[in-house]
Protein backbone atom coordinates (compact mmCIF):
# COMPACT_ATOMS: atom_id res chain seq x y z
CA UNK A 1 0.00 0.00 0.00
CA UNK A 2 1.13 3.50 -0.82
CA UNK A 3 -0.02 6.06 1.77
CA UNK A 4 -1.12 9.53 0.74
CA UNK A 5 1.01 10.85 3.60
CA UNK A 6 3.44 9.57 6.20
CA UNK A 7 4.04 11.86 9.18
CA UNK A 8 7.37 11.27 10.91
CA UNK A 9 7.14 12.48 14.50
CA UNK A 10 4.35 12.15 17.07
CA UNK A 11 4.72 15.47 18.90
CA UNK A 12 2.34 18.45 18.70
CA UNK A 13 3.12 19.21 15.03
CA UNK A 14 2.81 15.61 13.86
CA UNK A 15 -0.33 14.76 15.83
CA UNK A 16 -2.08 17.99 14.81
CA UNK A 17 -1.20 17.31 11.18
CA UNK A 18 -2.71 13.84 11.60
CA UNK A 19 -5.95 15.30 12.99
CA UNK A 20 -6.28 17.57 9.97
CA UNK A 21 -5.22 14.81 7.56
CA UNK A 22 -8.02 12.62 8.90
CA UNK A 23 -10.55 15.38 8.37
CA UNK A 24 -9.27 15.77 4.79
CA UNK A 25 -9.69 11.98 4.35
CA UNK A 26 -5.99 11.45 3.61
CA UNK A 27 -4.80 7.87 4.01
CA UNK A 28 -1.89 8.46 6.36
CA UNK A 29 0.44 6.92 8.91
CA UNK A 30 2.14 8.55 11.90
CA UNK A 31 5.51 7.09 12.93
CA UNK A 32 6.81 8.31 16.28
CA UNK A 33 9.99 7.25 18.06
CA UNK A 34 8.90 9.12 21.21
CA UNK A 35 5.11 9.05 21.68
CA UNK A 36 4.18 12.68 22.23
CA UNK A 37 7.68 13.98 21.53
CA UNK A 38 9.94 15.92 23.90
CA UNK A 39 7.02 18.00 25.20
CA UNK A 40 6.00 14.98 27.28
CA UNK A 41 8.94 15.85 29.55
CA UNK A 42 7.43 19.22 30.45
CA UNK A 43 6.40 19.43 34.09
CA UNK A 44 3.97 22.30 33.64
CA UNK A 45 2.38 23.99 30.61
CA UNK A 46 0.41 27.10 31.51
CA UNK A 47 0.05 28.85 28.14
CA UNK A 48 -1.93 26.39 26.02
CA UNK A 49 -5.31 28.01 25.30
CA UNK A 50 -7.50 25.17 26.62
CA UNK A 51 -5.52 24.43 29.80
CA UNK A 52 -4.95 26.36 33.02
CA UNK A 53 -2.05 24.07 33.96
CA UNK A 54 -1.19 20.67 32.53
CA UNK A 55 1.92 18.53 32.19
CA UNK A 56 3.26 17.66 28.76
CA UNK A 57 2.42 13.97 28.94
CA UNK A 58 -1.24 14.61 29.73
CA UNK A 59 -1.57 17.26 27.03
CA UNK A 60 -0.11 14.96 24.38
CA UNK A 61 -2.30 12.08 25.57
CA UNK A 62 -5.34 14.28 24.89
CA UNK A 63 -4.06 15.20 21.43
CA UNK A 64 -3.20 11.62 20.51
CA UNK A 65 -6.57 10.34 21.74
CA UNK A 66 -8.22 12.90 19.46
CA UNK A 67 -6.14 11.74 16.50
CA UNK A 68 -6.93 8.07 17.16
CA UNK A 69 -10.64 8.88 17.56
CA UNK A 70 -10.56 10.37 14.05
CA UNK A 71 -8.99 7.18 12.69
CA UNK A 72 -5.25 7.86 12.75
CA UNK A 73 -2.88 4.93 12.35
CA UNK A 74 0.01 5.54 14.75
CA UNK A 75 3.15 3.42 14.87
CA UNK A 76 4.83 4.22 18.20
CA UNK A 77 8.32 3.48 19.51
CA UNK A 78 9.68 3.15 15.97
CA UNK A 79 12.52 5.10 14.41
CA UNK A 80 12.84 5.63 10.68
CA UNK A 81 16.39 4.63 9.76
CA UNK A 82 16.36 5.29 6.01
CA UNK A 83 14.40 7.48 3.66
CA UNK A 84 14.75 7.96 -0.09
CA UNK A 85 12.69 9.13 -3.02
CA UNK A 86 12.21 6.95 -6.10
CA UNK A 87 10.41 8.91 -8.80
CA UNK A 88 7.38 10.44 -7.09
CA UNK A 89 7.24 7.92 -4.24
CA UNK A 90 9.06 8.07 -0.90
CA UNK A 91 10.37 4.82 0.54
CA UNK A 92 11.03 4.46 4.27
CA UNK A 93 12.60 1.75 6.40
CA UNK A 94 12.47 1.55 10.20
CA UNK A 95 15.25 0.27 12.43
CA UNK A 96 13.20 -2.93 12.83
CA UNK A 97 13.21 -3.22 9.01
CA UNK A 98 9.56 -2.40 8.43
CA UNK A 99 9.12 -0.67 5.07
CA UNK A 100 6.55 1.88 3.93
CA UNK A 101 5.79 3.98 0.87
CA UNK A 102 4.05 7.34 0.56
CA UNK A 103 3.22 10.03 -1.97
CA UNK A 104 4.10 12.78 0.51
CA UNK A 105 6.08 13.11 3.73
CA UNK A 106 5.79 15.48 6.67
CA UNK A 107 8.90 15.73 8.83
CA UNK A 108 7.91 16.61 12.39
CA UNK A 109 10.91 15.12 14.16
CA UNK A 110 11.43 18.14 16.38
CA UNK A 111 14.63 18.65 18.28
CA UNK A 112 17.08 16.72 20.45
CA UNK A 113 18.74 17.70 23.73
CA UNK A 114 22.08 19.52 23.61
CA UNK A 115 24.85 18.03 25.72
CA UNK A 116 27.56 19.75 27.75
CA UNK A 117 30.24 18.42 25.38
CA UNK A 118 32.39 17.38 28.32
CA UNK A 119 34.73 14.46 27.61
CA UNK A 120 33.42 12.08 30.29
CA UNK A 121 29.77 13.15 30.08
CA UNK A 122 28.47 9.80 28.77
CA UNK A 123 30.05 8.00 31.75
CA UNK A 124 27.55 9.53 34.18
CA UNK A 125 24.39 9.29 32.10
CA UNK A 126 21.82 7.61 34.33
CA UNK A 127 24.32 7.75 37.19
CA UNK A 128 23.57 11.24 38.42
CA UNK A 129 23.47 12.99 35.04
CA UNK A 130 20.09 13.50 33.38
CA UNK A 131 18.43 15.50 30.60
CA UNK A 132 14.83 15.24 31.81
CA UNK A 133 13.72 16.56 35.20
CA UNK A 134 10.18 15.26 34.77
CA UNK A 135 11.51 11.76 34.10
CA UNK A 136 14.15 11.53 36.82
CA UNK A 137 13.35 14.04 39.58
CA UNK A 138 11.92 11.46 41.98
CA UNK A 139 15.28 9.65 42.08
CA UNK A 140 16.66 12.72 43.86
CA UNK A 141 14.17 13.12 46.67
CA UNK A 142 15.78 15.12 49.52
CA UNK A 143 19.07 15.26 47.56
CA UNK A 144 21.24 18.14 46.35
CA UNK A 145 21.01 18.76 42.62
CA UNK A 146 21.98 21.34 40.02
CA UNK A 147 20.38 22.45 36.75
CA UNK A 148 22.42 23.88 33.87
CA UNK A 149 20.68 26.48 31.71
CA UNK A 150 18.97 29.84 31.75
CA UNK A 151 15.91 29.40 29.54
CA UNK A 152 12.37 28.21 30.19
CA UNK A 153 13.30 24.53 30.26
CA UNK A 154 15.94 25.15 32.93
CA UNK A 155 13.69 27.43 34.96
CA UNK A 156 10.78 24.99 35.00
CA UNK A 157 13.13 22.06 35.70
CA UNK A 158 14.55 23.91 38.73
CA UNK A 159 11.07 24.66 40.02
CA UNK A 160 9.97 21.05 39.64
CA UNK A 161 13.12 19.71 41.29
CA UNK A 162 12.63 22.15 44.19
CA UNK A 163 9.43 20.27 44.98
CA UNK A 164 11.33 17.05 45.70
CA UNK A 165 15.01 17.88 46.27
CA UNK A 166 16.62 19.36 49.37
CA UNK A 167 18.56 22.01 47.44
CA UNK A 168 18.70 23.14 43.81
CA UNK A 169 21.54 25.10 42.22
CA UNK A 170 20.68 26.81 38.93
CA UNK A 171 23.85 27.32 36.88
CA UNK A 172 23.43 30.02 34.23
CA UNK A 173 26.20 30.55 31.69
CA UNK A 174 25.30 34.18 31.02
CA UNK A 175 24.61 37.26 33.13
CA UNK A 176 20.83 36.86 33.15
CA UNK A 177 17.97 34.49 32.40
CA UNK A 178 16.44 34.33 28.93
CA UNK A 179 13.10 32.76 29.87
CA UNK A 180 9.61 34.03 30.56
CA UNK A 181 9.15 36.55 33.36
CA UNK A 182 6.54 34.37 35.09
CA UNK A 183 9.03 31.51 35.54
CA UNK A 184 11.86 33.87 36.53
CA UNK A 185 9.70 35.39 39.27
CA UNK A 186 8.88 31.96 40.68
CA UNK A 187 12.54 30.92 40.70
CA UNK A 188 13.61 34.12 42.45
CA UNK A 189 10.98 33.57 45.16
CA UNK A 190 11.87 29.92 45.78
CA UNK A 191 14.13 29.58 48.83
CA UNK A 192 15.36 26.14 47.77
CA UNK A 193 16.86 27.47 44.54
CA UNK A 194 20.24 29.22 44.48
CA UNK A 195 21.17 30.88 41.18
CA UNK A 196 24.81 31.16 40.03
CA UNK A 197 25.22 33.43 36.98
CA UNK A 198 28.27 33.50 34.66
CA UNK A 199 28.96 29.91 35.66
CA UNK A 200 30.01 27.01 33.42
CA UNK A 201 30.45 23.33 34.20
CA UNK A 202 34.02 22.34 33.31
CA UNK A 203 34.28 18.75 34.57
CA UNK A 204 32.32 15.93 36.19
CA UNK A 205 33.70 13.82 39.06
CA UNK A 206 32.81 10.57 40.78
CA UNK A 207 33.90 6.92 40.90
CA UNK A 208 30.76 4.95 40.08
CA UNK A 209 28.31 7.86 40.00
CA UNK A 210 28.37 11.65 39.80
CA UNK A 211 29.29 13.23 43.14
CA UNK A 212 31.00 16.51 42.23
CA UNK A 213 31.24 19.07 39.44
CA UNK A 214 33.97 21.60 38.71
CA UNK A 215 32.80 25.13 37.90
CA UNK A 216 34.32 28.16 36.19
CA UNK A 217 32.90 31.57 37.08
CA UNK A 218 34.72 34.17 34.98
CA UNK A 219 38.04 32.38 35.50
CA UNK A 220 37.43 31.64 39.17
CA UNK A 221 37.44 27.86 39.67
CA UNK A 222 35.38 26.06 42.29
CA UNK A 223 33.66 22.74 42.92
CA UNK A 224 30.19 21.71 44.00
CA UNK A 225 29.28 18.51 45.85
CA UNK A 226 25.94 17.15 44.68
CA UNK A 227 23.89 14.08 43.90
CA UNK A 228 22.52 14.97 40.49
CA UNK A 229 23.01 17.28 37.51
CA UNK A 230 20.25 18.12 35.02
CA UNK A 231 21.29 19.54 31.64
CA UNK A 232 18.71 21.98 30.24
CA UNK A 233 20.69 24.07 27.74
CA UNK A 234 18.34 23.86 24.79
CA UNK A 235 17.91 21.67 21.77
CA UNK A 236 19.06 21.29 18.17
CA UNK A 237 16.92 20.26 15.19
CA UNK A 238 16.86 16.53 14.50
CA UNK A 239 18.09 16.45 10.88
CA UNK A 240 18.98 12.77 10.60
CA UNK A 241 16.35 12.07 7.93
CA UNK A 242 16.26 15.48 6.23
CA UNK A 243 19.99 15.22 5.56
CA UNK A 244 19.41 11.94 3.71
CA UNK A 245 17.14 13.79 1.28
CA UNK A 246 19.21 16.98 0.95
CA UNK A 247 16.71 19.38 2.51
CA UNK A 248 17.93 22.98 2.59
CA UNK A 249 18.82 24.39 6.03
CA UNK A 250 19.71 27.79 7.40
CA UNK A 251 22.96 28.60 9.21
CA UNK A 252 21.53 27.24 12.47
CA UNK A 253 20.56 23.95 10.77
CA UNK A 254 16.80 24.57 10.87
CA UNK A 255 14.90 23.35 7.81
CA UNK A 256 13.91 26.05 5.35
CA UNK A 257 10.19 25.98 4.58
CA UNK A 258 7.78 28.28 2.76
CA UNK A 259 4.48 29.62 4.10
CA UNK A 260 2.84 26.28 3.37
CA UNK A 261 5.62 24.41 5.25
CA UNK A 262 7.05 22.97 1.99
CA UNK A 263 10.77 22.22 1.77
CA UNK A 264 12.88 22.38 -1.37
CA UNK A 265 12.16 18.69 -2.02
CA UNK A 266 9.01 18.00 -4.05
CA UNK A 267 6.47 16.17 -1.92
CA UNK A 268 8.24 16.88 1.37
CA UNK A 269 6.99 19.20 4.12
CA UNK A 270 8.30 19.99 7.60
CA UNK A 271 6.56 21.36 10.69
CA UNK A 272 7.35 22.17 14.30
CA UNK A 273 10.48 23.14 16.16
CA UNK A 274 12.89 22.01 13.42
CA UNK A 275 11.74 24.61 10.86
CA UNK A 276 12.50 28.26 10.12
CA UNK A 277 8.86 29.31 10.52
CA UNK A 278 6.93 30.81 13.48
CA UNK A 279 9.81 33.23 14.08
CA UNK A 280 11.65 30.40 15.92
CA UNK A 281 9.09 30.81 18.72
CA UNK A 282 9.16 27.17 19.77
CA UNK A 283 5.88 26.62 21.57
CA UNK A 284 3.33 23.82 21.57
CA UNK A 285 0.79 26.08 19.91
CA UNK A 286 3.13 27.19 17.10
CA UNK A 287 4.07 23.56 16.41
CA UNK A 288 0.36 22.70 16.24
CA UNK A 289 -0.20 25.62 13.86
CA UNK A 290 2.58 24.52 11.53
CA UNK A 291 1.25 20.96 11.53
CA UNK A 292 -2.24 22.20 10.58
CA UNK A 293 -0.88 24.45 7.82
CA UNK A 294 1.26 21.61 6.45
CA UNK A 295 -1.67 19.16 6.38
CA UNK A 296 -3.81 21.65 4.46
CA UNK A 297 -1.02 22.33 1.98
CA UNK A 298 -0.42 18.60 1.49
CA UNK A 299 -4.15 18.03 0.90
CA UNK A 300 -4.17 20.83 -1.69
CA UNK A 301 -1.07 19.40 -3.37
CA UNK A 302 -2.57 15.92 -3.65
CA UNK A 303 -5.82 17.34 -4.99
CA UNK A 304 -3.92 19.10 -7.76
CA UNK A 305 -2.06 15.87 -8.62
CA UNK A 306 -5.27 13.93 -9.27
Amino acid sequence: MIYDLIIIGAGPAGITASIYASRYKLNHLVVGEIPGGLITEAHSICNFPTEMDINGFDLMTKMQNNAVHLGAEILSMERIAKIKKEGEIFELETESQKTFQAKTILLATGTKHRSLNIENEHKYLGKGLAYCATCDAMFFKDKVVAVVGGGNSALTAALYLAEVAQKVYLLVRGEKFNGEVAWIDQVNKNEKIEVLFNTQVKDLKGETKLTEINLDKKGELSSLILDGLFVEIGTDPDNFLSDQLGVEKNKRNFLKVDQGQKTNIEGLWAAGDLTTNSNHFNQVITACSEGAVAAFDIFSYLQRKK
